[in-house]
């Protein structure tokens, strides 16, 4: 059974997508499938489905509405769901989830570039990128899961951040300064990407726009939160202002 949680939420069996009608079916199976395996307990799901307002007969619901769940699954032709002592779980070999396999493809991205491997940890870290078709669990309400999705954006831009700097090293400057001048745009505030476009820019010989795009990042920072940009940035700054290559001489920055 295929899950997909990178995008809109689905679920199949076969290729053939499975219709589940209202919110609960997928609220229940995102959230034992971002458990990676271990058990979720009732009350987590129940804090899930009903925020801080959650009915007397919460638990009950909560058993019935997995049962149902269950022979919905199983008429498609398999169950993963499982009950154990401490509630529910979902055992990651027997399904096919989208997340997983991120989560797999980056750890093994960041591994091969740590022997040197840049170009292929490039590929990988393309391959695991090409598994987002939206934003994470898009379609579900709540605060579990709109921090769920943070959580998985946050491991998109992060993976994001490692191919770049790969890229950089390799050379290829050219070829990030858009996806990074586009990134800015919707995370502002997010240091690591203007690090990165400014040592693209620079690589590419634009060091003029890296010092304006630092310019336009310290003013936001001070006029909409009253803070400067941090050590790291302020020396790449004067790094540039030196004519110095800073991100190549650099090669213990991680992201």
């Amino acid at each position: 059974m295929e899950f997909r949680l990178l995008g809109p939420f689905e679920t199949r069996h076969q290729g053939k997508l499975i219709e589940l009608r209202g919110g609960t079916y997928p609220k229940i199976l995102v959230l034992l499938l971002l458990g990676d395996g271990s058990a979720v307990s009732i009350v987590r799901i129940v804090d899930a489905l009903w925020d801080d307002a959650p009915p007397s007969t919460a638990w009950r619901q909560v058993r019935n509405r997995v049962a149902s769940l269950r022979r919905v699954l199983r008429a498609h032709g398999h169950d993963p769901v499982q009950t154990v002592p401490q509630g529910y779980r979902i055992h990651t070999g027997e399904v096919d989830c989208d997340s997983s396999h991120f989560a797999a493809f980056t750890d093994r991205a960041r591994a091969i570039a740590q022997d040197g491997r840049l170009r292929e940890a490039v590929q990988i870290m393309d391959d695991a990128l090409a598994l987002w078709t939206g934003p994470a669990l898009m379609g579900l309400s709540g605060k579990v899961f709109e921090a769920s999705s943070l959580r998985l954006e946050e491991s998109r831009l992060s993976a994001i951040e490692s191919r770049a700097s790969w890229q950089l090293r390799l050379g290829l400057s050219a070829r990030v300064i858009g996806e990074l001048s586009e990134l800015i745009v919707a995370k502002p505030y997010r240091q690591q990407l203007v690090y990165l476009y400014m040592c693209a820019l620079q690589h590419d010989g634009r060091a003029a726009d890296a010092l304006k795009a630092y310019e336009m990042y310290r003013s936001r920072l001070n006029d909409e939160l009253g803070i400067n940009p941090g050590q790291q940035l302020q020396q790449l700054y004067v790094s540039i202002l030196r004519d110095e290559m800073p991100y190549m001489d650099n090669r213990s920055l991680q992201f």
